[in-house]
């Protein structure tokens, strides 16, 4: 899952980031549509 990647939570330590959005900020839930643009290794 997404949040597992989660420290600081204020996007801070960058932990978080997937491509250009941070998990803790900008999410933890995302639309389809916002997924398909990301830029996430598998």
């Amino acid at each position: 899952t997404m949040e597992m990647h989660m420290k600081c939570g204020i996007g801070k330590c960058g932990h978080c980031n997937i491509g250009h959005k941070y998990c803790c900020t900008d999410g933890p839930v995302f639309t389809y549509a916002e997924l398909k643009k990301l830029d996430v290794e598998e």
